[in-house]
């Protein structure tokens, strides 16, 4: 599979920003990340955002509070749309289908 020239971004823009990732991980008690959806496929462009599965570790706050503050500051660290999830908010089928792309962060 050739992979885009967006998704190649993508991942060049994820790996350039790794340790600000893991701290806002981190701080948020977010664990196993995962990307999903078209970067993680290599499919990609330019109208597409990160799409970014979590677990999140049991009481650390409210889960959607966690989601939503991971949301803002990747996004504000990588400089684009970031959308972060955890399988258990997810639809019954777009949640399989998610843990079936989905590839470690």
């Amino acid at each position: 599979m050739t992979m885009t020239v967006e998704g190649r971004d993508a991942r060049v823009r994820l790996d350039a920003h790794a340790q600000g990732i893991d701290e806002v991980f981190r701080r948020y008690g977010a664990v196993n990340p995962r990307l999903f959806g078209s970067v993680a496929c290599g499919e990609a462009t330019s109208e597409n955002d990160i799409d970014v599965l979590v677990d999140l570790v049991p009481g650390q706050g409210n889960d959607l509070l966690r989601i939503a503050g991971l949301t803002e500051e990747l996004g504000g660290l990588l400089g684009c749309r970031v959308d972060v999830v955890t399988a258990s908010i997810l639809r019954h089928g777009i949640a399989e289908t998610a843990l079936a792309d989905a590839v470690p962060l």
